[in-house]
Order: C-alpha cells, then sequence, then structure tokens
C-alpha cells in the first residue's frame, strides 16, 4: 500500500533500505546478503514472488555481485534498473483508479491496497480528490460484493492509517480501529513508501531523519523506531463499507 504513481524509483529509495540492512547486519555479525534478503523490500521490488527464495537465479545473480560491492549503490540500482520492464506494476493489476484488493477466501476477510494512480494537479489524498477516491471505492466494493458474498471482514496495514487524509475515505470505524504493529514487516514496499514523493523521488528530509536513526540504532529489535511513521493495522466489518459507501 502506498505505492509511487512512478514505476521507477530513485536511487535514494534503494539507499536507504540497504542503510538498514548493513546496520542490522552489523549488529548481528550476520551475512549482509541475509539482511537484505529480510530487511529491505529488494527481492520483491526486483519482481520476484513472495517465497523470499534466496536460491532464486535471479536473486543470486544480484547478491553474488552485491558481495564484491556491499557499499556501491549503483549496483544495485543498476541491476534493479536493468529488470524494469520484468516487474509487474500496480496499474498492471486489476484496479479502481487508486485501489486493488485481495481476498482470502477461508478466511472471508478482504485485504486492499493503494497506489497513487491519480493524474490530476492535486495530491491522490487532498480534500480535492476525496470524491474521486470514495468513488473509485464505491465501484471496488460493489464488485467485492458480486463476487465474494460471503466476505466478512476488510482488513488494512500501511502507515497511511497515520493520516487523516486516507482515513476519511473509510467508514469511521476501520479508522478507530487502528493499532500499532510492533514487528514491522519489511520484505514489501508497504513500510518503505512513506519515504516517497509522487515522482519516484524520496523525501529528503524523512530519509535524514530515518538514517540519523538507523545510524544510533543499538539493538535490531528497536529498528521499527527509526521509521518516521509506524505502521498500523486495522479492521471493520465489510457491511459497514457497504454502508459507507451507499452499497444497497
Amino acid at each position: 500500500m502506498g505505492a509511487d504513481i512512478s514505476s521507477v524509483y530513485s536511487k535514494p529509495f534503494f539507499e536507504l533500505q540497504l542503510a538498514l540492512a548493513r546496520k542490522i547486519a552489523d549488529l548481528l555479525q550476520q551475512p549482509l546478503e541475509q539482511a537484505v534478503l529480510q530487511r529491505t523490500a529488494f527481492y520483491r521490488i526486483l519482481g520476484l514472488d513472495w517465497s523470499l527464495d534466496p536460491t532464486n537465479p535471479i536473486w543470486q545473480s544480484y547478491v553474488q555481485g552485491l558481495q564484491g560491492r556491499p557499499a556501491d549503490i549503483d549496483y544495485t540500482y543498476q541491476f534493479y534498473l536493468q529488470r524494469l520492464d520484468k516487474i509487474p506494476t500496480f496499474a498492471a493489476q486489476e484496479h479502481w483508479g487508486c485501489f486493488a484488493y485481495d481476498y482470502n477466501t477461508a478466511a472471508k476477510r478482504m485485504h486492499f491496497h493503494f497506489g497513487d494512480q491519480d493524474t490530476s494537479p492535486y495530491s491522490a489524498l487532498s480534500h480535492q480528490r476525496i470524491n474521486a477516491r470514495k468513488s473509485e471505492l464505491q465501484a471496488m466494493f460493489t464488485i467485492i460484493q458480486r463476487r465474494h458474498p460471503d466476505a466478512e471482514l476488510v482488513i488494512g496495514g500501511s502507515w497511511l492509517y497515520n493520516w487523516d487524509a486516507y482515513k476519511r475515505l473509510f467508514p469511521p470505524i476501520y479508522g478507530q480501529s487502528t493499532y500499532e504493529d510492533k514487528v514491522v514487516a519489511l520484505i514489501g514496499r508497504n513500510i518503505w513508501g512513506q519515504f516517497l514523493r509522487r515522482n519516484g523521488q524520496v523525501h529528503r528530509e524523512t530519509m535524514e531523519l530515518f538514517l540519523q536513526r538507523v545510524s544510533q540504532l543499538e539493538r535490531t529489535e528497536d529498528y521499527p523506531q527509526c521509521f518516521p511513521y509506524p505502521s498500523l493495522h486495522t479492521q471493520a466489518p465489510i457491511q459497514a463499507f457497504y454502508t459507507f459507501y451507499g452499497i444497497a
């Protein structure tokens, strides 16, 4: 959640992730490639699946080069750029404007994703675009109701729930149920999205704050405190969404 409208990330986006991986590798006395696999979103950013299989040939090719250039962010960035045409994008999946979803049939719960696909002059979460976002959500939940009539719950997890500009798009009960995730998953792009601007560049101020905190990190379990915004989880009955968007 929180994907950028640009399909190309900038080099600093990789630099800040690699900085945390290096710090944790030092603290745990573990190989850098292990920390990069477990403490960055590189595996997924390179277009690989959720298996995090360290023997994947593409991943092996990357880490073998990384071992010879552990401090060379240019190597990591060039490896990423060479794979751009093979990396799935948010826009390539079924989506409704800035939103897409996954459905867990066994648990009867829906998890949706946000990706900034707004091409207007305004921010996707600005007050000028509230109606556009709610229309997208109404359309998506109408389809969900039709496809998954047994759905019971909507769950979410993102740093975006720190923002009222995001929470106002959903039923109040959903935003009010947020709680902080004490163990932040670093392998998905979600938590890292807070550093991105719309054009794929990073927020320099938040990046500098993050890097300062990383440099001062003394215990690996404290790594979530390096992030300016915590990752928050939330959930609510799906009926609350149908009611909120006026879906019969």
